[in-house]
C-alpha cells in the first residue's frame, strides 16, 4: 500500500470511529539514509491517533517508533518525502496491521507451546512463532519467525510482518 492510502484510511477512520485507533507500519527505502540500515530499523510503527490523521487538530505531527527499538518517538513528518520534504525519507511500503491478511482470523487462533519454550500461533493461513513473556500482567510476544500459505505453498514472512502479527496477537491474547 502507498503512504497516501494509509493516510486517507486513517483520516476516514478517525472521522467515523473517534476514540478507536488503527496501527500501521511504514517501511522506508534503504537509500533514504546515509548508511544502510536493516529492515526493522527502517520500519516505523505509527498510530491513527497522530494529529496529522485527526480532523480539526491544532497541529500536524506523526510520531513513530522503529520496530527494533533504536529510534523512539521520532517526529516522522519532518523527515518524510511524502510529507513535503525534498530529499527526505522515501516510503518503500506501508500497511495497516488491522487489515493485513488473516488479521480477522486471529480471534480463532490456536496456540501451541513448543518444547524450546516458544509458542506457535496458527490462524487462517498464517503461523507465527514467538517467545512469550508476561510484563506488568500483560502477555508480550517477541517475534521469531512466521510463514503463510501463498500460491506456491508455504513461504516465510518478512520480519516486519511478523512484528505486526505479534502486535495483533498480543491484543487478542490480552483481551482474554
Amino acid at each position: 500500500m502507498i503512504y497516501s492510502e494509509v493516510k486517507e484510511i486513517f483520516q476516514e477512520w478517525n472521522r467515523n470511529h473517534p476514540g478507536e485507533e488503527l496501527t500501521a507500519h511504514i517501511v522506508f527505502t534503504v537509500d533514504s539514509f546515509m548508511k544502510e540500515y536493516p529492515l526493522l530499523s527502517r520500519t516505523y510503527v505509527v498510530s491513527s491517533n497522530n494529529k496529522a490523521f485527526r480532523p480539526n487538530m491544532g497541529g500536524y505531527s506523526i510520531f513513530g517508533d522503529s520496530l527494533d527499538g533504536t529510534d523512539l518517538g521520532v517526529r516522522l513528518e519532518g523527515y518524510m518525502a511524502e510529507e513535503g520534504n525534498p530529499g527526505g525519507w522515501k516510503v518503500e511500503d506501508c500497511y495497516i496491521l488491522e487489515q493485513i491478511r488473516d488479521a480477522a482470523a486471529i480471534s480463532n487462533l490456536s496456540r501451541v507451546e513448543q518444547g524450546d519454550g516458544t509458542v506457535c500461533c496458527f490462524f487462517g493461513d498464517t503461523t507465527i512463532r514467538a517467545e512469550e513473556t508476561i510484563e506488568d500482567g500483560k502477555m508480550r510476544l517477541t517475534p521469531i519467525s512466521g510463514d503463510q500459505v501463498g500460491p506456491d505453498g508455504w513461504g516465510d514472512l518478512e520480519m516486519d510482518r511478523v512484528y505486526g502479527y505479534c502486535t495483533l496477537l498480543e491484543r487478542q491474547l490480552n483481551q482474554k
